[in-house]
């Protein structure tokens, strides 16, 4: 019998199924790919902005009366927290 040429690969088939280390533990709520991180540190912000916002409409609709921007404000910080959320848990590739 000859000679092997290559050596044999170490891990075996079960090292080919592994998950990716960005798919797994918390680093899967994170963004993967600085497109990601801009998104996601913007909506961020965002989010934090119109949540402090709520609060600063409701003390003026309490001298005038009028809570439609409270409401507004609470409709934006879902909105802005959601696609937060998505641009963390998203990957590229996915798209």
């Amino acid at each position: 019998m000859a000679p092997r040429k290559k050596p044999k690969r170490a891990g075996g088939r079960r090292a080919n199924y592994a998950p990716l280390a960005h798919t797994v533990g918390m680093r899967r709520f994170f963004p993967y790919g600085w497109i990601m991180w801009v998104g996601w540190i913007m909506f961020g912000a965002l989010a934090v902005g119109m949540f402090v916002e709520i609060f600063i409409a409701a003390a003026a609709a309490t001298e005038r009366g009028y809570w439609g921007d409270v409401f507004g404000a609470a409709l934006m910080t879902g909105l802005f927290s959601w696609i937060f959320w998505l641009f963390g848990i998203s990957r590229l590739k996915d798209l």
